[in-house]
């Protein structure tokens, strides 16, 4: 029997005991594309000697998985409630704060971060990951939807065979925006771009656990460094000196908006956005720049904002 790839569900729950395994259902199931799983084993050498040259089974040890996935960049249908990837920001080191009726706010988060059961429903096949955390990543590109690229890493890993859902799956029907009309600055500079990326570099490792089967207690975030790239387009300097910024350190706001329908706007903003790199480039015969940046903070745990409202 083959298994289609286009018939996958992917479905996330937050974890009451920390590393260990929810039971899934349908009202766990969301909306997501390129669904990769990689399991990760590590096998013990058996470095016997004998008369033979040949060698001895290996000894399974300590064992983890990584499930990435992405998903479109939209809020919830009702205003001032959580969308359905806010559990999997919050496990990516992102609080939430919902203002019923307002707004949901998402902003790093150096403790309380929640752990992940997730599990992706492959035709037949579940495979399924616990005691996760994960990074995410966020691509803007010009005229296109906003995605979310989520890599979590689990403590333990299972592969079954087993039913998708059926019945009692509701996935949000808000669209995701496209990359226009999105009232951009940078440093207080309306620069034209046709492409931004934000990566929050969450540094995640395994607790050790002898006392677990899989020798892991659960996956933990450690440390974080978010960077944006951008592509504007070259201008004089006294335009706007962005070598000149790159020089003297500067830190400058970043904001943008996506969306006008209620429920389904995005406000992205960055108060601390430095430049730390700048590269020469050509968009369709047009001088850019490639600029990397680091969002630091400002009094801590505010380098970047995420609000839907």
């Amino acid at each position: 029997m083959a298994l289609i790839e286009a018939k996958t569900q992917i479905a996330a729950k937050v974890e009451s005991v920390e590393g260990t395994a929810e039971t899934l259902s349908a009202s766990d199931a969301f909306l997501a594309a390129n669904v990769k799983f990689t399991p990760n084993l590590a096998m013990g050498e058996r470095k016997n000697v004998s008369a033979s040259l040949s060698p001895w089974a290996p000894i399974p040890g300590v064992r983890s998985a990584k499930l990435e996935f992405d998903v479109e960049l939209k809020g919830s249908v009702t205003k001032g409630t959580a969308p359905a990837l806010g559990k999997l920001l919050k496990a990516c080191g992102l609080g939430e704060t919902v203002v019923s009726g307002t707004s949901v706010t998402y902003a790093p988060a150096s403790s309380s971060i929640s752990s992940l059961t997730l599990a992706a429903y492959q035709d037949g096949v579940i495979k399924n990951i616990w005691g996760a955390r994960g990074n995410v990543s966020l691509k803007l590109e010009n005229g296109a939807p906003g995605w979310l690229h989520f890599e979590f890493t689990g403590s333990d890993f299972s592969v079954t065979d087993g039913a998708m859902f059926t019945s009692g799956v509701t996935y949000e029907s808000t669209k995701p925006p496209a990359f226009l009309s999105a009232t951009l600055t940078i440093d207080s500079y309306s620069a034209l771009i046709g492409l931004l990326e934000v990566n929050m570099n969450n540094e995640v490792n395994l607790r050790k656990d002898v006392n677990s089967q899989s020798g892991y207690k659960s996956a933990l975030i450690t440390n974080r460094k978010p960077t944006m790239t951008i592509d504007p387009e070259q201008v004089l300097a006294a335009t706007y000196d962005f070598y000149g910024k790159l020089r003297s350190g500067n830190e400058g706001s970043l904001s943008l908006v996506l969306g006008s329908a209620t429920g389904n706007i995005c406000t992205i903003t960055a108060s601390k956005v430095q430049y730390t790199g700048i590269s020469d480039d050509v968009r369709d015969g047009i001088r850019v720049l490639g600029i990397t940046c680091q969002l630091n903070r400002s009094s801590g745990d505010d380098e970047i904002s995420i609000v839907f409202t």
